[in-house]
């Protein structure tokens, strides 16, 4: 059964704001309501509506996991090792994700339960409440993102400004359980020198969103990891 989603009503925009404008990132944990938690936590559990991404430079794929997941385990080796040799040298990631708001524009699993993450980041209360936090007026939109990290999975160092978007800041929802600190995976920040001045833990209903321009990368998810580093993520776009 669908549940509203909400927003922790103990959470002021002003006072978080004013954190977030300080210092560029901010963590905010408990930030949905708990029943709003368990549902979106058990949607990701659930979907069977994965696509792996990667990149081949400034190429971008997605392919369904399971064709990735019916090939020869040589095949499946030789990929990797082709994403590990790229990682080496040049801007690389490869993770599993549903693109919610593509879904929708593309009219693609229609009636699919994350859709609700895509309208729900853009009715208006939503949208206010991230123009305060952000303390821009002009946010005019978000996309919607449901991501899985698995063992090996990574996305490289990167400061998330783009050609074609406005992008004002960056969130991420960490909706993961259980997860121990040795199995990796943080959202790390970097300085000029290439030191981690913070990192965030995949944890369970907690916003991280970040302002950008802003050095950052996820770190490679542990090959003993035990559950998957999932999330709901997007940009809030002028």
């Amino acid at each position: 059964m669908a549940v509203n989603i909400q927003i922790n009503p103990q959470h002021d925009p002003v006072e978080l704001g004013n954190i977030l404008r300080e210092k560029s990132r901010l963590q905010v944990p408990d930030f949905f309501t708990a029943e709003t938690a368990d549902y979106l936590h058990k949607l990701l559990m659930t979907n069977e509506d994965w696509f792996l991404a990667y990149n081949a430079g400034n190429n971008f794929y997605e392919s369904t996991l399971a064709e990735f997941q019916a090939l020869p385990a040589q095949q499946k080796q030789q990929f990797m090792n082709n994403i590990f040799a790229r990682a080496k040298t040049q801007f690389q990631y490869v993770f599993i994700q549903y693109y919610i708001t593509q879904a929708i524009k593309l009219n693609e699993q229609p009636g699919h339960p994350m859709h609700d993450m895509h309208h729900f980041m853009n009715q208006q209360n939503t949208l206010d409440f991230m123009r305060t936090l952000t303390g821009e007026s002009a946010i005019s939109k978000a996309d919607s993102y449901a991501s899985c990290y698995s063992p090996g999975h990574f996305l490289t160092e990167h400061d998330d400004r783009h050609d074609k978007h406005d992008r004002v800041a960056a969130y991420v929802v960490s909706m993961t359980k259980g997860w121990d600190r040795n199995w990796g995976g943080h959202l790390a920040f970097y300085d000029a020198k290439g030191n981690i001045e913070e990192a965030f833990i995949p944890s369970f209903n907690t916003l991280n969103i970040f302002m950008i321009p802003q050095l950052h990368a996820v770190q490679q998810v542990s090959p003993y990891a035990g559950v998957g580093r999932t999330s709901y993520l997007g940009w809030l776009h002028r």
